[in-house]
């Protein structure tokens, strides 16, 4: 979720420097108009300096009081690829400028309609032998004062064609004091499709890279608004991120903030308040992302995560695989997330998990998520009143004392690991210790409907007969030898089943009853 961000950045950048492409296309034509009015040396001029095929449908140009040039159906293919897309079109291109200006070479205002952009995959960097091909500089004297494009549209052309391609729509673009042999300051506006949501970025751009458009540096700022996570299957919330960012188009360091006061699983709709501090690096040619940092709190648990947002061929988005530990989280923050009605417990936690979330936007995010991980918590205290008194009533009997009722609200320690597949948590090699008792566990809960079978052993510090008093004390002197323990005390076969809002426990009669 905080890396989308930085993939969607690179789109942004990427049509600043194609924009800046097409806007040289007809300021040529402008001044070749008023030298000579020879469109076949426009079009000439432009295939030798850019590399690259371009065609000019219908050219118009007023000269006077000032010059207003206008260029429709306008269509360039870098290096004269037909094996794509056009690298740009435009529906309609208008510069404006003063004639004795535009003779220095100096444009007042382009403005663009109907920009789409088709970038193709990079070529290979290295010439046969290895060593890395000889830049070329384009000499292109020019300043424009002022570039505006309008609802353009960027589409990335994967380098491999099982890859699903991207399509951003910009719908807004300023560039100010252009120059091919200087920076540009310059400032867009898009929405992203997902998570939905407007971006605003403003910074620096170039100079431009004309033999390796990737190679061109970027800096500047961004601010993500409004980003709503319900238009993911499984998620609610509203995102808001403010950051930086600088390097080049093809490497990309990003360093932001995110704020979310109503982050929720869709499965369990219990809003928490999410925030994350993180640092990654986009590569710019695929769009896949390497978090490096992520600080996050969810509630009040800090989590430290990294990992790796990436493509595959054939399926639309991207694959997140993360790490995810920390030493202090809370249990209500990070189980009342994914159940229904709150976490159980209370409790700090500690925990160390691997989080793989594959692509696939038809299913919700609890049904394609795998966890695998391990986890503790300590000084646990249940928040159902009736599950804490059976837990004060098991230590009161393991400590053989069933009837001291200076006994309660004990505080107790679970550990295990777990599994996660498909919306069922597996919990495997649960240990559970109260004073006096301890229990170990294996089973599922299944996160959709709340059902959940656990099976395992009750394990007693004292006989049974010792855990109550009167007649039943008497019968339990009978099966006391079945429940042995090696070590002291018992072991009994019991089982946890039912639904997470009404919970069954008894003793497994089909389990294993032999002491443990």
């Amino acid at each position: 979720m905080k890396t989308a961000k930085a993939g969607v950045l690179r789109k942004v950048l990427t049509i600043v420097a194609l924009v800046m492409v097409s806007v040289a296309i007809t300021t040529t034509a402008a001044l070749f108009f008023v030298r000579n009015n020879l469109k076949q040396d426009i079009i000439d001029t432009l295939r030798e300096k850019f590399q690259s095929d371009v065609q000019i449908g219908d050219l118009q140009i007023i000269v006077f009081p000032h010059v207003l040039a206008t260029a429709r159906g306008i269509v360039m293919r870098t290096k004269g690829r037909t094996d794509v897309p056009p690298l740009i079109t435009i529906q309609e291109l208008t510069l404006s400028a003063g004639i004795l200006n535009l003779f220095r070479r100096h444009v007042s205002s382009i403005t663009l309609q109907g920009l789409q952009i088709h970038v193709p995959p990079r070529m290979p960097r290295s010439s046969p032998n290895g060593e890395k091909r000889p830049r070329k500089k384009i000499y292109f004297p020019l300043v424009i004062d002022e570039i505006v494009s309008e609802n353009a549209l960027l589409e990335t052309l994967p380098s491999d064609p099982k890859h699903i391609p991207r399509d951003f729509n910009i719908y807004h673009l300023v560039l100010h004091s252009f120059s091919f042999d200087n920076s540009a300051d310059f400032r867009a506006t898009l929405t992203n499709p997902q998570p939905l949501g407007n971006i605003d970025t403003q910074g620096k751009f170039g100079p431009w890279i004309a033999e390796e458009p990737g190679d061109t540096n970027v800096s500047g700022t961004f601010h993500y608004s409004h980003a709503d996570f319900s238009s993911i299957n499984g998620l609610s919330g509203i995102m808001s991120s403010t950051g930086k960012y600088d390097g080049t188009l093809d490497t990309i360091n990003v360093e932001g903030d995110t704020e979310m006061p109503d982050f929720a699983l869709g499965i369990a709709g219990n809003p928490m308040r999410l925030t994350t501090h993180y640092i990654a690096v986009v590569d710019g040619t695929n769009g896949d992302t390497h978090l490096k940092s992520v600080e996050a709190r969810l509630g009040n648990s800090p989590l430290s995560v990294s990992g790796d947002i990436i493509g595959t061929p054939g399926i639309k988005g991207k694959h997140i695989v993360l790490d995810a530990t920390s030493q202090n989280a809370r249990a209500e923050d990070l189980i009342g997330l994914a159940v229904k009605g709150g976490s159980p417990m209370n409790g700090s936690i500690h925990l160390h998990a691997k989080i793989d979330l594959p692509q696939d936007p038809g299913k919700s995010v609890v049904d394609r998520l795998a966890l695998d991980g391990q986890f503790g918590i300590g000084n646990m205290q249940f928040t159902n009143s009736g599950v804490q008194d059976k837990l004060d009533s098991l230590s009161r009997a393991g400590r053989g004392e069933p009837k001291n009722q200076d006994i309660q609200d004990v505080i107790s320690d679970l550990a295990g690991k777990f599994a996660a597949r498909r919306g069922v948590i597996t919990l495997k090699t649960i240990t559970f210790h109260v004073p006096g008792a301890g229990v170990q566990l294996d089973g599922f809960y299944n996160m959709k409907s709340g059902d959940m079978d656990f099976r395992g052993h009750l394990l007693l510090d004292d006989k049974p007969s010792q855990t109550t008093t009167g007649a039943t004390s008497v019968f339990l002197r009978l099966v006391d030898p079945f429940f042995k323990r090696k070590g002291g005390g018992s072991s009994i076969p019991i089982k946890v089943t039912g639904n997470y809002a009404h919970p069954s426990f008894g003793i497994d009669l089909g389990g294993n009853h032999k002491g443990k």
